[in-house]
């Protein structure tokens, strides 16, 4: 029997749990800070699902960091996810103290990010894989809630 769509507030949920629990492995511990440009949903992209559907995503600058704790933060987020079980896609910018680091939530398949901005500032995110919206659930994709 398979599993019923993921609800828009059950992927809120998740992706928000992601990033908080992602920052509260950290030491120091930082203050989030949401990006407000991040609230608002965004369109499915993906091929082969509808163009009805949406993905959830939620960014978070972590702030009252020294700067000078970018690296140290960096290799905490990726050793924090590779114990969550969840898959690093990507690395880059370690060489030049600007980390960013890709990775996908098991077993859900969320995407993970933690990347550098100018001004030596580092913001956590969290994306959903396509869902629906929750107005939709039980019309659209012909599940019920």
């Amino acid at each position: 029997m398979s599993e019923p769509p993921l609800t828009q507030a059950q992927a809120l949920a998740r992706v928000d749990r992601l990033v908080h629990d992602t920052a509260a492995a950290l030491t120091p511990k930082p203050r989030l800070e949401l990006v407000a440009s991040s609230v608002p949903f965004s369109a499915c992209l993906d091929g082969g699902k509808s163009e009805s559907q949406i993905v959830i995503n939620r960014a978070y600058w972590l702030r009252d960091l020294p700067k000078s704790e970018n690296m140290s933060i960096a290799r905490q987020v990726r050793a924090f996810w590779e114990r969550q079980g969840h898959v690093i896609t990507s690395t880059g910018g370690w060489q030049v103290g600007h980390p960013s680091i890709g990775g996908e939530s098991r077993p859900d398949g969320f995407v993970l990010a933690l990347t550098w901005s100018a001004g030596d500032d580092l913001y956590l995110a969290a994306t959903s894989p396509c869902v629906w919206p929750d107005d939709t659930i039980g019309t659209a994709s012909g599940a019920r809630t």
